[in-house]
């Protein structure tokens, strides 16, 4: 990002970023189209390489602005101590139903860091997820045994990870068609698919039969 990006107005910026996001989330990085993302954003090709060096630049761009959207629309919302952790899990997995109705071209574009033809950013990207993220996660296990919720011998991090895999494993199946039907295989009774806020219902109930006492 170039110093001529940051003195544009914040709704000019984000509306760079969301046309960036589309295209990026509907063709992927390697094919996305600058003169795409130009016509989406309503920019001319040259004034936005005097904001972003290259595709690059504009992609770690889009993918810092997914991190804070995450950290303060998801987890500053719902991830809280002093909140029964199960109750607060189900709240944030409905959030992030929501999120991904509203924001579903970065939350494509998360799920997509993990092909291997994503390494290079990946590798990045996945560590200021983790900062912006798992402080959240852990600090809420901390206070659900605190409170006597689940079982105080499991290791704080091994409980976050596993309330982290559940997450991710949701939000892969909001934005892809592989990853939900491979929920609905082990779900499916009777021909009947559960819905995604059975699929809720279901993940919070899996945690507590794992972390409980």
């Amino acid at each position: 990002m170039l110093g001529a990006f940051e003195k544009l107005s914040p709704k000019t910026q984000i509306s760079i970023l969301n046309a960036a996001a589309n295209v990026f989330a509907e063709e992927g990085y390697h094919y996305a189209s600058i003169s795409n993302i130009c016509r989406k954003a309503g920019v001319s090709n040259g004034a936005l390489y005097k904001y972003f060096k290259n595709k690059e630049s504009l992609f770690f761009s889009v993918l810092d602005y997914s991190v804070l959207m995450v950290e303060t629309e998801l987890y500053k919302k719902y991830i809280v101590d002093g909140k029964s952790m199960f109750d607060a899990i189900y709240n944030f997995l409905r959030g992030l139903e929501q999120f991904t109705k509203d924001f579903g071209d970065y939350v494509s574009i998360y799920c997509d860091l993990g092909s291997s033809s994503m390494n290079r950013f990946a590798a990045t990207t996945s560590d200021k997820y983790r900062r912006a993220t798992s402080s959240y996660t852990v600090k809420m296990v901390e206070g659900s045994k605190k409170r006597g919720e689940i079982d105080s011998n499991i290791r704080n991090e091994s409980a976050a990870f596993m309330i982290d895999s559940y997450i991710t494993f949701f939000a892969y199946s909001l934005v892809s068609e592989y990853h939900s039907n491979r929920f609905d295989s082990f779900f499916t009774t009777n021909g009947k698919t559960p819905s995604k806020g059975e699929k809720i219902t279901l993940i919070v109930e899996s945690l507590k039969q794992a972390l409980k006492k």
